[in-house]
């Protein structure tokens, strides 16, 4: 008969998924990188794969999400009851936000799967990349550094999403007053490219650089915009109003037409700061909203002869697919409850998410490639839609424990010793603290209460 108290030690069936998630995230690459901090060195008591992985999956749970809630999870799974929460708090420090922050940055680079699923009026760009930022809430006490306006603290994530691939190209925090066009990314990362924008990026000088870079894009139009309209590129019957020469203010309220579609003329400084201006063209489409009886107007570089005035609508449309991202990060993956005021906490915690989110990703990806071969369907693209991007967030919150327990079982942990870690827990956290019975027993009296 085998010893009741003796370590258990079992096999996990193969995991497609769990085999995934680890190409993703090489443990020896992981190991590699907290060497290069000097953290293993100076915490020998701690696995980084294994602390890792407790924070990827303890923030995509959906439970609690605070030092003490993960504290709690890496003593389960990497059966350390000796471990005492000051040692492990200890941790999030400096070097380790920079460990995360070198984590998010090649997750990024690397879990692109390489492949345009765009299709329809999207095939014809390389990718079409969604730029645009979120704000943070956050505890006023944080304002020292991450400051909105005087005593209000929040903080500003600012990212670029791929519609190719559901995932951040770009990743970037600051304090909530910083200007979305000041965190915009370098490099060609806009050749080939559609770029959609809200009005938080309408910058003329900002379009003539994604231009100048071979690149697309398609911005709303401010509505006190006062274009001087060179061309109409529609032909119009009748009694039409002409537009050549004229300012738009001064004819779209008189405008019934259902479209607008016309090359406009944009002066601005070509080199940011400086006083020589530039003169370009671009053209502007609108579509008429009867129900609000206005138009919707965009500008944009995409030609007439491939893109009619309801496809550039059309196209602006997938813009919300960044919406529905920063709406995940915040009610599943919690972004808006980081409740700290530690300036590296706060930044811990945005990185931990964004690393959740890539991990619910790359789970969906192995899911939708699992669910193909299982149906041995000759559409795979067609398969691959029964499970959206959208439900890696919710699979990773229900069946967080589930999945970080076979991950951790295939890195060499053993299940943990049961009975250890139930009276782990179950010990009072602050045992010099004497019970409610036991000052009402040998209490000091306090004669205001007789």
């Amino acid at each position: 008969m085998r010893d009741p108290v003796e370590r258990v030690t079992y096999e996990p069936p193969d995991s497609v998924v769990v085999d995934r998630i680890q190409r993703a995230f090489p443990g020896d690459e992981l190991r590699e990188r907290a060497r290069a901090t000097n953290l293993i060195q100076r915490q020998r008591k701690f696995d980084v794969v294994a602390l890792f992985y407790t924070l990827a999956f303890g923030f995509g749970a959906g439970s609690q999400r605070s030092i003490q809630a993960f504290f709690e999870r890496y003593v389960e799974m990497a059966d350390l009851t000796e471990l005492c929460y000051s040692s492990f708090y200890e941790w999030f420090s400096p070097g380790f936000v920079a460990l995360l922050r070198e984590i998010l940055d090649d997750a990024i680079e690397d879990l692109d799967p390489g492949r345009n699923q765009l299709r329809g009026r999207l095939e014809h760009f390389r990718d079409v990349l969604i730029r645009d930022a979120t704000f943070i809430s956050l505890y006023n006490d944080a304002a020292d550094v991450y400051s909105l306006r005087e005593d209000v603290a929040g903080a500003k994530l600012h990212l670029t999403q791929s519609l190719s691939t559901g995932l951040p190209t770009d990743w970037r925090t600051t304090d909530g007053s910083t200007h979305e066009n000041s965190q915009m990314p370098t490099g060609e990362w806009a050749s080939g490219a559609l770029v959609l924008f809200d009005l938080g990026f309408y910058d003329f000088w900002l379009f003539d650089w994604i231009d100048g870079h071979n690149g697309w894009f398609v911005s709303r139009v401010k509505s006190n915009a006062n274009f001087e309209i060179i061309e109409q590129l529609q032909t119009r019957r009748g009694n039409s109003i002409a537009l050549e020469g004229k300012r738009l203010q001064d004819v779209i309220d008189d405008l019934q037409r259902k479209e607008i579609d016309v090359d406009i003329k944009l002066s601005f400084d070509r080199k940011r700061g400086s006083c020589r201006s530039t003169t370009r063209a671009f053209r502007m489409v609108g579509l008429r909203d009867t129900t609000e009886d206005e138009y919707h107007l965009f500008l944009t570089n995409l030609a007439e002869e491939e893109y009619s005035a309801p496809d550039i609508a059309q196209l602006y449309r997938a813009r919300w697919e960044v919406e529905l991202l920063f709406k995940e990060l915040k009610s599943r993956f919690g972004l808006d409850e980081i409740n700290t005021t530690d300036p590296y906490l706060i930044e811990a915690l945005i990185l931990i998410a964004a690393i959740s989110l890539m991990m619910s990703r790359v789970i969906v990806d192995e899911l939708q490639k699992l669910d193909a071969q299982q149906r041995e369907s000759d559409d795979a693209a067609a398969s691959s839609t029964r499970i959206p991007r959208g439900r890696g967030s919710t699979i990773v919150e229900r069946h967080s424990h589930l999945i970080h327990l076979y991950v951790m079982l295939d890195l060499g942990y053993d299940l943990p010793d049961l009975d250890a870690l139930l009276l782990w827990a179950s010990r009072n956290p602050i045992p010099h603290r004497p019970r409610l019975y036991e000052r009402v027993e040998s209490g000091e009296f306090w004669p205001e209460f007789a």
